[in-house]
């Protein structure tokens, strides 16, 4: 019997759930898995049978492939030809520039709450060494004011 072995993240697309939806099911048994040992923990492969069972999914089995699992051409290190369809696996001028744009809104947007963590960091800082003094000024003295001669 094949079994095809997926990641949990090829199951949660090809699920439409949650990876930690799947992540549960898999806690609860109801997904067959099978666990990859890696330096980190574990990997975890779950059988495809077993995901589409167990959420009723209609799939065909002349589902594309996932672009880790295409073939190339040794020689030039494009995808063959036979796996190719219009524009597929290929970026457009004018998707590098709306990717760029998002990264460059990420970046001001990183920066800007960097720098607000900052001011708030400072702040809190200051509002500590204030409540410091205020704390050593109530401190009673060592000893009464008429003591002071002995």
């Amino acid at each position: 019997m094949d079994k095809k072995l997926i990641t949990i993240t090829e199951a949660a697309d090809l699920s439409g759930k949650s990876i930690q939806t799947i992540r549960r099911a898999i806690k609860a048994k109801k997904i067959r898995v099978q666990r990859k040992k890696t330096p980190q923990g574990f990997n975890y492969l779950i059988e495809k049978k077993s995901l589409i069972d167990c959420y009723n999914l209609q799939v065909s089995e002349t589902t594309t492939t996932s672009s880790s699992q295409k073939s190339f051409d040794l020689e030039t290190n494009l995808p063959k030809k036979s796996q190719v369809t219009t524009d597929e696996g290929f970026i457009t001028r004018d998707d590098f520039n709306n990717f760029t744009r998002v990264i460059d809104k990420m970046v001001n947007q990183h920066s800007e709450e960097r720098q607000n963590f900052l001011r708030l960091v400072n702040t809190m800082q200051e509002k500590i060494f204030v409540l410091e003094n205020q704390l050593n000024l109530l401190k009673a003295p060592a000893k009464k004011w008429y003591q002071i001669w002995k």
